[in-house]
């Protein structure tokens, strides 16, 4: 812009959008990868082996928040309060296309590109699943404002790229029931809850807005999110299944934003409440001949140790072979069995599923084991708050300077949010929000920011050390004993 003193906000906007477009355009094509598209196929960059270079991250987070807050300056407040007021009917009709399998009836690829008229799509549905194609039609015509699908001709729909999220039996397709499901539950029941005086300082699972929705629909013997996934075994099987698939989010950024390289020697990794070991496996696979005397142990409840045992033997048996990987049952209420000097206590996700004195109990129960060498790393998102940035240090022009700025090859550090985006990247980081809320409505948990983590580590007997953060949603927090 020639007169950056006369700029808008839309103006300013446009120049760090068309700013952040070039410089994903050059990054894709630096790296041999395609343009970014919407054809219903998976971009290189959505593999979860793939982890983009700092400034490709960098501006991809520009380019959704400015994208969106352009959106919020120009629609208009019809639009706005229609959209809104009905939101969830898009989560709706999102579990729909996943629960009556939508995507096994399109056969080839070519039927993917050019669609399938709604009729053909009804009569290739299974018995059961059978829906009024008119109706169909509608929810499908809702999804494609989110270009999630398309209509080439009137009646005629084709996925795009984000249907194949629900492509059935996948770990993603998994999550629409129950995770979508229970956030609706719980939207039901959610301003009541809030608004709930005897509910301000009560942390309890099994008084979360969830719990109120669900006994509203008349299943009051369910106690809690758990117990409600206890009494349903297909529903378990496929949140077991989608909790599977997200030991796999940000993995790519995990192995290489923190540097497990320069781990020292004969250091024993304790990866707390493990699940399977997704996590720990790929580290160890990352940094097996690099780091020759890394031993990883894993604890978690019965069924997950079982479990751990074969994925392990499938995916990384030398680990079994050569002695270092060990498996044992273990509550994370209590006194960690592992005492080593040199003990890496790893947390993921775990802290997002309780309360702060929940959250508490669990760090000073690892406190009581670790010795002076040992740390614990807690593999969490950490929320930002939603501060305005300064228009002075952060011009639009500052910030392609700031992009240019990074060196690809050498440790991640994020950006500020250039002005006018809030310091949290708005739209960009939407989605860790509304896990926010979607922690609280299921199991009366939190994600948090970095002060509501230093108010339970502070009460836990350790101190923080230092935050990586990574290209992805979360970041890794490394606490020492005091």
């Amino acid at each position: 812009m020639e007169d950056i003193a006369n700029d808008t906000p839309l103006t300013t906007l446009l120049s760090l959008l068309t700013t952040s477009i070039h410089t994903i355009e050059a990054e894709l094509k630096a790296a041999n990868m395609p343009p970014f598209t919407l054809e219903p196929k998976f971009h290189p960059l959505d593999s979860l082996d793939v982890v983009p270079t700092p400034r490709l991250y960098e501006a991809r987070r520009v380019a959704m928040a400015a994208s969106n807050m352009i959106k919020a300056l120009v629609q208009d407040i019809g639009t706005v309060m229609m959209d809104k007021s009905t939101q969830s009917l898009d989560q709706a009709a999102y579990i729909l296309t996943a629960d009556i399998r939508i995507l096994d009836v399109f056969r080839t690829d070519e039927e993917k590109a050019n669609g399938l008229h709604v009729d053909e799509i009804v009569a290739r549905l299974p018995v059961g699943k059978k829906v009024d194609p008119e109706k169909l039609a509608r929810c499908l015509r809702l999804l494609s404002t989110e270009h999630w699908w398309s209509e080439p001709s009137p009646g005629v729909f084709a996925p795009l790229r984000w249907a194949l999220i629900n492509t059935p039996d996948s770990s993603l397709w998994a999550r629409a029931d129950p995770v979508s499901y229970g956030a609706l539950i719980g939207s039901v029941a959610f301003a009541e809850h809030m608004t709930d005086p005897t509910k301000f300082d009560d942390d309890s699972i099994d008084t979360s807005p969830f719990v109120r929705g669900i006994h509203r629909m008349g299943m009051t013997h369910i106690k809690n999110w758990w117990d409600w996934l206890a009494h349903d075994p297909d529903r378990l099987e496929r949140f077991a299944r989608s909790m599977e698939g997200s030991g796999y989010l940000n993995l790519s950024a995990i192995k290489v934003d923190y540097p497990w390289e320069s781990l020292p020697p004969n250091t024993t990794f304790v990866d707390v409440g493990a699940g399977q070991g997704t996590v720990s496996m790929h580290i160890m696979k990352h940094v097996y001949d690099k780091v020759p005397t890394l031993k990883v142990i894993l604890q978690d409840r019965p069924q997950h140790i079982e479990q751990g045992k074969k994925f392990w033997a499938q995916e990384l048996p030398a680990a079994l072979k050569d002695g270092r990987v060990a498996f044992e049952v273990h509550d994370f209420f209590e006194a960690n069995p592992r005492k080593e000097p040199n003990t890496i206590y790893w947390f993921r996700f775990v802290m997002h599923d309780w309360a702060d004195s929940y959250a508490i109990k669990i760090l000073k129960a690892v406190r009581a084991s670790c010795h002076p060498t040992s740390r614990v790393l807690l593999g969490e998102t950490v929320l930002l708050e939603a501060i305005p940035s300064n228009p002075e240090e952060s011009a639009a022009v500052n910030f392609e300077n700031d992009l240019q700025s990074i060196n690809n090859n050498s440790p991640y550090k994020p950006l500020k949010a250039p002005y006018p985006i809030p310091q949290n990247y708005a739209f960009a980081t939407k989605a860790t929000a509304r896990y926010d809320m979607l922690m609280y409505s299921l199991v009366n948990a939190l994600e948090r920011t970095m002060s509501n983590f230093e108010k339970i580590i502070s009460q836990s007997g350790f101190k923080v050390d230092r935050v990586y953060p990574t290209r992805g949603t979360s970041s890794i927090i490394e606490l020492v004993p005091v």
